[in-house]
């Protein structure tokens, strides 16, 4: 039975796509979008809601006349610096004659490193002290927190274990950009004196009116006449389900094919985030399927249908930011499985399941003029299962680089140029969810239907836009140039593609619409078959 399966599936590679072929593109489709929406969200924004921090102005350091020898300086009170952190300050003013100026600078410098640090409730002072035995003493304050409170806001898992616990401003902005991703939230934090000296009472107030349900719903014409030409596709999101600062959300992705019972796809996804202090999880769950008739030789029809889940987690964690810069470490782990079968037999070289982590960083920088992104994993498969002639690697080893680049040529940004990247290097022979792929509405824009796949490769979307006002319409023209390249090796299906893109925005109010030109520029012998010019739209209604 087996044998004849096999003759089946053999007969159907010839005149037909393979249901790996399907099930792959779908997967890829779905990847691009992924990766296209993840790198709009990425975009870099301006820290606008930082603290000055007040640095003290310092003047030069003399050769004072009423001076004393100093050998020894001593700094009391630290806690939150490791020993000798203050030695490259301090050793200027050993051996020294320092007098009252002299002294006050130091104390002064101290205190700024406590400012500069993001203490800035935290201060060094001088006592009255007997230097008859060249000794000098600095002893430090360092500022705590009394109590938190807030009002429309949970702020618990925001900053934990605060009480007695010496106050960073680092610490309350991060946890200020945590409370902001919500599109609920416009968070206000103010500090007052605490009824002890150096404690601080810090308040934290929502001053939005916003809902905490919104979406969107959108249908466009990216699909195929055989699956289904009009895709239609829903986000919801929920937020403080828990009243933890956490986000649901909910997608689904299908086509106007989706009550059928033979050829259509369907998407769907559900993600939760949630923030503990500077760390944000976010736990995830997408499934796809695909269900297609194919015909062979001599007439027969075949069901080919499959399945694609994933679940996992990834925590982000901030290390660094100003008002210019955010610095984030990701971890992640997945448990990818796909599933595909040929008259409801499975296919067991087609079938496969692996879990991979990852780690990596995340970078953007914001000016008047440009902001950029930059987002680096190594991903690395740990286990999972296969057929055993199955010559893909569970055990793959592979590098993603996102980069996002804009340019502004005027103060209103009215006239910019855009640019995204996605790279991927990879040795070992991947499993069609782990190949990087060129060719589609998000990534190399003129081939559709058809796209390039492999272990290593790269794509470039280009833009230039201008944007107009009339009245409560914003519209945006733009003109765009891409290129794809998937390496020459065993392991993919290589090549280099270019097409360009002509279109238009619109956005009112709640409603956005696009319309535009694909055309494919450079072509392989592979994809000249199936790409085509492409005249496609998209409506998104956002509430």
């Amino acid at each position: 039975m087996r044998n004849i399966y096999i003759f089946f599936f053999i007969t159907l590679n010839i005149y037909a796509n393979t249901p790996l072929d399907i099930v792959n593109k779908q997967i890829q489709d779905l990847e691009q979008k992924r990766v296209f929406e993840e790198q709009k969200a990425n975009k870099a924004k301006k820290n606008e809601k930082l603290f000055d921090k007040n640095i003290i102005k310092i003047d030069q350091d003399l050769d004072e006349k009423s001076c004393i020898n100093i050998k020894n300086i001593y700094i009391r009170g630290v806690t939150v610096f490791e020993d000798g952190y203050f030695d490259k300050i301090i050793e200027p003013y050993l051996n020294r004659c320092n007098g009252i100026r002299n002294l006050s600078n130091l104390r002064d410098k101290i205190t700024n490193k406590y400012i500069d640090s993001g203490f800035i409730t935290s201060k060094a002072y001088i006592k009255a002290q007997d230097l008859n035995n060249n000794s000098f003493v600095i002893d430090v304050f360092e500022g705590k927190i009394e109590e938190i409170l807030s009002k429309d806001v949970n702020s618990s898992n925001l900053y934990l274990n605060y009480k007695n616990r010496v106050l960073n401003i680092k610490d309350l902005e991060v946890a200020l950009m945590q409370g902001d991703r919500l599109n609920s939230q416009n968070l206000d934090l103010q500090l007052y004196a605490g009824n002890e000296p150096f404690y601080t009472k810090i308040y934290i107030e929502n001053n939005s009116q916003k809902n905490s349900y919104y979406g969107t719903i959108g249908v466009n014409n990216f699909g195929t006449d055989y699956t289904g030409k009009y895709q239609i596709y829903n986000n919801l999101n929920y937020e403080n389900l828990l009243n933890i600062n956490d986000i649901l959300s909910f997608n689904l992705n299908t086509t106007n094919n989706a009550l059928k019972t033979k050829n259509k796809t369907i998407g769907s996804s559900i993600n939760y985030s949630v923030p503990i202090e500077r760390a944000l999880f976010n736990l995830f769950y997408n499934y796809s399927n695909y269900k297609q008739i194919n015909s062979d030789f001599f007439g027969n029809d075949f069901l080919s249908n499959g399945d694609n889940y994933s679940f996992g987690v990834e925590m982000e964690y901030k290390l660094f930011h100003n008002i210019n810069n955010n610095l984030s470490f990701i971890i992640n782990y997945e448990d990818k499985s796909t599933r595909n079968y040929l008259n409801n037999a499975k296919l067991d070289l087609q079938s496969y399941k692996i879990r991979p982590i990852g780690f990596g960083y995340k970078h953007s920088y914001v000016s008047n003029s440009f902001d950029f992104y930059s987002k680096l994993l190594y991903h690395k498969g740990i286990s999972g299962l296969k057929e055993e002639f199955s010559e893909q690697n569970i055990y793959f080893d592979k590098f993603t680089l996102d980069f996002g680049f804009n340019k502004y040529f005027d103060k209103l940004h009215n006239l910019q140029y855009n640019l995204l990247f996605r790279g991927q290097y990879s040795n070992n022979n991947l499993f069609g969810t782990e190949e990087i792929s060129v060719g589609g509405i998000y990534s190399v824009r003129g081939f559709n239907n058809i796209s390039l796949s492999g272990n290593k490769g790269f794509y470039l979307r280009n833009e230039i836009l201008q944007r107009y006002y009339i009245s409560q319409v914003v519209i945006m023209p733009y003109v765009g140039f891409d290129y794809g390249y998937i390496d020459d090796n065993i392991y993919s299906n290589a090549g280099s593609i270019s097409g360009t893109a002509f279109g238009s925005r619109f956005y009112y109010k709640d409603v956005s619409f696009e319309i535009f030109y694909n055309r494919p520029k450079k072509e392989t012998e592979y994809t000249k078959e199936q790409s085509s010019d492409f005249y496609g739209f998209s409506i998104v209604y956002s509430f």
